[in-house]
């Protein structure tokens, strides 16, 4: 090391020996102190509040109130150290707990919902086309394994009957539920 570092290190370690010095001697003298423990207060001997007359208390006050002869300062420190660190029943958190849900509502027995409306299934074949032939107008039908050409009263597989073959479409009645189903052309 050289000189300036070597004094630096000096200089350091004296300024830290009486920072020391220092602070030893203000705990010594606080410790040491006689006005320490006069500044604390300290309950006056022989003085006593004035005991409530017991007629002046209501019933319940007098059935728990203590005689004059008890002492005011409890006897078993287990019992009131007991106390202190007792869990109080709703438990520390309770004033931080959610509120209880609310009752479910009382549930009236509903009628049962009636039957739903029966629906005609998809018409098999697409409507191709219509074919006039003096009075009479006939369409012309597409499906899955075969081609019709039906007009008004034809039925079709035994459960679609023709009512009308019109400029627009086909009218339709789905025979077991008695059911309308209209067919329109599609727009080219």
């Amino acid at each position: 090391m050289n000189q300036a570092q070597q004094a630096s290190s000096n200089q350091r370690r004296l300024a830290l020996g009486v920072a020391l010095a220092l602070t030893l001697a203000a705990t010594l003298w606080s410790a040491l102190s006689p006005d320490g423990e006069e500044s604390l207060a300290k309950p006056v001997a022989g003085e006593r509040r004035a005991a409530t007359p017991s007629s002046a208390l209501p019933a319940a006050a007098r059935a728990t109130a203590p005689s004059t002869a008890e002492p005011l300062v409890p006897t078993n420190w287990a019992a009131v150290e007991r106390e202190a660190w007792a869990v109080p029943a709703a438990g520390y958190f309770a004033a931080w707990a959610p509120p209880p849900p609310p009752p479910a509502p009382k549930q009236v027995a509903a009628a049962p919902a009636p039957p739903p409306v029966p629906v005609a299934p998809a018409f098999p074949y697409q409507l191709i086309g219509r074919l006039v032939e003096g009075d009479q107008a006939q369409a012309l039908l597409a499906g899955p394994v075969r081609s019709l050409a039906v007009k008004a009263g034809d039925v079709i597989d035994g459960q679609w009957r023709v009512d009308h073959v019109t400029e627009r479409g086909l009218s339709l009645t789905w025979l077991p539920a008695k059911l309308n189903q209209t067919i329109s052309f599609k727009p080219s």
